[in-house]
């Protein structure tokens, strides 16, 4: 056997033994589609499914109408919904997963991971499992479903780790928006104040403004602030809602007399019940203490509120949703009009 041939033998067992052990390792690259986690076009997905170990789990679907709703009951945070969706357009592979972590990682999938499905109509376009952050933080641990190898994910310019953008819980994805009513599409808003005796009032939005009071008594109005309060009934959001509080506490708190009621129904038909009530001052109040030195009754910054008939506690804040709080007097005529 002359030298060349010699050479040519030892290259190619070379190869052949570096092929070997790469194909057998469990980051292997040899299956590109075990490693293409991006959805390169997300226009198409119309429904995305997310759940954990411990039982909790969301789906996420755009409705007949094209609203992205929450289990089909809740309006979904768009915001939320669009970053996950450029999160799944952006996402890249960084690196594998290191030979002396693989068995660590894997293990954090199967036992915490989270499992992530995106459909377009009832086509399943990706199944994958995403895991914690790597220990800098700046990476995420994700697998693809029928894969034996996970790999550190990232999304270039990106700072931190992906985990957080699949949380499976529904509270988490239901939007904040609240009242985003231009006054044209008002029809009524009633505003009732339990605890205080001619206080309560409501507003029809016909051709004229009528206002009346909480016995029915038509009350002659300041149509320029009627016609401004209507006009605030957009842009408003809950600050969030309490995912904490347990629910007897909770219906302790809406079964007792709220501060006020806000009923607003559009010319749709569609109608959106809020019931506000005080909150007691706590760790997180900001003012604690009245002019008079005495520590305050309640906060006076935020409210809890019930929205329709919906379980979950919101907060909404003083700043913005005052100006709804105003009473029959308010749209008393100046003097001299």
């Amino acid at each position: 056997m002359n030298k060349s041939l010699k050479i040519l033998l030892v290259v190619v067992a070379v190869a052949a033994a570096a092929y070997f052990v790469i194909s057998k390792q469990p980051w292997s690259t040899l299956k590109s589609d075990l490693k293409d986690f991006t959805l390169k076009d997300t226009a198409v997905v119309t429904k995305f499914f997310l759940a954990d170990k411990k039982g909790n789990q969301v789906t996420i679907a755009k409705n007949e109408q094209g609203v992205w709703m929450v289990n089909n009951v809740y309006e979904a945070d768009m915001a939320k919904v669009n970053l996950i969706l450029a999160t799944m357009r952006e996402i890249a592979v960084r690196n594998p997963v290191p030979e002396a972590a693989y068995n660590t990682v894997i293990g954090i999938l199967a036992t915490e991971g989270i499992k992530a499905e995106f459909y377009a109509g009832d086509e399943l376009l990706k199944t994958m499992y995403i895991g914690s952050s790597t220990p800098d933080q700046t990476g995420t641990f994700m697998m693809i479903e029928g894969s034996s190898a996970p790999f550190v994910t990232h999304i270039q310019g990106f700072v931190g780790y992906l985990t957080p953008r699949f949380y499976p819980y529904s509270i988490k994805w239901k939007t904040r928006k609240l009242f985003d009513v231009p006054m044209d599409s008002i029809q009524t808003v009633k505003v009732t104040y339990p605890g205080s005796t001619g206080q309560s009032f409501e507003l029809q939005n016909g051709t004229a403004i009528k206002l009346t009071s909480e016995k029915g008594a038509e009350t002659i109005a300041d149509m320029q602030f009627a016609k401004y309060y209507l006009s605030g009934f957009t842009n408003l959001y809950v600050e969030g809602y309490d995912e904490e509080m347990k629910a007897t506490k909770a219906d302790s708190i809406r079964n007792s007399v709220p501060f006020c009621t806000i009923l607003l129904t559009r010319k749709s038909g569609k109608s959106t019940r809020v019931q506000l009530h005080y909150k007691s001052v706590g760790d997180h109040t900001k003012i604690l203490y009245g002019a008079d030195g005495r520590l305050l009754p309640h906060d006076t910054e935020k409210y809890f509120a019930f929205i329709n008939d919906e379980k979950e506690v919101a907060y909404v804040q003083q700043y913005a949703f005052g100006r709804l709080f105003k009473t029959l007097l308010d749209f008393k005529m100046p003097q001299g009009s």
